[in-house]
């Protein structure tokens, strides 16, 4: 995910470099009329900094949103064969399977004849 971040941070500022090199500012000859030019619309600048700042604070919500459904802990519930029942916490991103990683640190594999639940 974080190189999925830098990736698109490295494409738009390649980009933005591109334009600034590609249309570099011209200078104006001055004006003998006294007349001063308005300039109307949006500059470039504005625009490219503001998808910047778009690109960037949306990603940052993906990362945070993905994030926190990773870290979101379990409560697993194992019954083995004999009806004994075991309760265990992980968070989501170290379930893989019928392998997981409690809070402890504990390394569970369960059996095929466990029965599992799985409660938020």
């Amino acid at each position: 995910m974080l190189l999925k971040l830098f990736f698109t941070l490295a494409v738009v500022l390649a980009v933005a470099l591109i334009f600034r090199v590609k249309n570099p500012p011209q200078k104006s000859a001055p004006s003998t009329t006294g007349v001063s030019k308005q300039k109307s619309g949006v500059s470039s600048n504005v625009v490219i900094y503001t998808i910047l700042g778009l690109i960037v604070s949306i990603s940052i919500l993906l990362f945070m949103v993905n994030w926190t459904k990773q870290h979101q802990v379990i409560n697993i519930r194992v019954t083995n064969g004999q009806g004994e029942t075991i309760s265990y916490q992980a968070f989501k991103k170290t379930i893989e399977g019928r392998n997981f990683t409690t809070l402890d640190g504990v390394n569970v594999t369960l059996g095929a004849s466990d029965r599992v639940e799985m409660l938020k």
